[in-house]
């Protein structure tokens, strides 16, 4: 039996959001007025939850793509104060902030979300957003950096429970460090990650976990979900499964990929290498130097375009595979979204009352 398939944005927070494309759509700017409006259209809409990332810095070429990005606490801490009902995920880059500072900030936006709120942790792969700030220190923390999430996570946890935290590792050291308020439920945390390490580290420390890479199939990502919902269960835990999926819905296939082949033909090359050698510097993304160009305009990330029909219908596959959830993004946040409220979710079978 299908389950329900929460929904949720991936909130268009940087230039040009998961296609590296020229023209606007998709270059659209990071706006406040745009993120606030997408996510009230979203709340009214019935969905389910709403996530920023973390970026700092991008990947240039004609669009300047992601070279401009909205910072994502105090984002979500603005769109805490204006919705009601819609939860709310925050990213960190564990390598830019101290886990004790980031307990009290998470502590305050969850406040002002009235426990709405949760925290996406990012181990951070990319060499050159960190080393532009002094905050990567070698090449070894290609392979042992969910070793660092793991400990801050620790950390961050122990801060939001305890009256008093002493910590000795081997990247942190904590001595009688306090944290008040304290969240007054605990925070739900969001991870990604599909290399041993980090599925390991995902079914310890997260509720959620983003899978998926390139462009697996619902069968593939059921596996993945299969694989860390026994691996959480041996640690007495359960970790809920969610994807990252770019949408293109029309009312016909062939209007679907004629703007999916629009942005392929107007894709910006200069952006692409620079974001195929940021990825290639990463042991564990070594693959992405090999991606072809419908993959990698879309950064990667699964791509469906297709009539709203179909477009509802492999949504329905996703909940049948066993995810709990899919984070959708669009080429047009302003209009698409609206559409996907009015033309998809009513035909979707996974979001019926069960």
């Amino acid at each position: 039996m299908t389950g329900y398939l929460e929904l949720g944005l991936f909130l268009p927070s940087t230039r040009g959001g998961l296609i590296i494309a020229k023209g606007t759509p998709p270059q659209n700017e990071p706006t406040w007025e745009l993120n606030r409006d997408v996510t009230l259209a979203a709340e009214a809409g019935g969905m389910d939850f709403v996530l920023s990332q973390v970026k700092w810095r991008g990947y240039g070429g004609e669009t300047r793509h992601w070279d401009a990005a909205l910072e994502s606490f105090t984002l979500m801490s603005a769109l805490a104060a204006v919705t009601s009902r819609i939860k709310l995920f925050a990213s960190c880059a564990v390598r830019t902030v101290n886990p004790a500072v980031l307990a009290k900030m998470a502590a305050t936006v969850d406040q002002v979300a009235g426990g709405r709120f949760g925290v996406n942790i990012v181990a951070g792969w990319n060499k050159f957003e960190y080393a532009q700030m002094g905050l990567w220190s070698d090449d070894d923390y290609y392979l042992n950096r969910y070793e660092y999430a793991d400990e801050y996570l620790t950390i961050l946890k122990r801060l939001w429970s305890e009256e008093e935290v002493d910590f000795d590792g081997k990247y942190f050291t904590l001595g009688a460090c306090r944290s008040e308020p304290k969240p007054a439920n605990p925070l739900k945390i969001v991870c990604a990650g599909q290399s041993d390490g980090a599925l390991d580290f995902v079914s310890r420390q997260s509720d959620f976990s983003f899978v998926g890479r390139m462009n697996d199939t619902p069968e593939q990502l059921a596996a993945v979900v299969d694989k860390i919902g026994g691996m959480a269960a041996s640690h007495g835990r359960q970790v809920r499964s969610y994807t990252l999926l770019n949408v293109i819905a029309a009312p016909t296939d062939a209007e679907a990929e004629a703007e999916r082949q629009t942005y392929l033909n107007n894709r910006d090359e200069d952006a692409i290498q620079e974001f195929l050698r940021a990825s290639g510097m990463d042991v564990n993304r070594a693959d992405y130097l090999k991606l072809d160009p419908a993959t990698v305009t879309f950064m990667s990330i699964p791509c469906i375009a297709a009539s709203y029909d179909k477009v509802a219908a492999y949504l329905d596959r996703l909940a049948a595979s066993g995810l709990h959830g899919v984070c959708l993004t669009f080429p047009d946040f302003s209009t698409d979204v609206p559409d996907f409220i009015a033309n998809v979710m009513p035909r979707m079978t996974s979001r019926q009352p069960l």
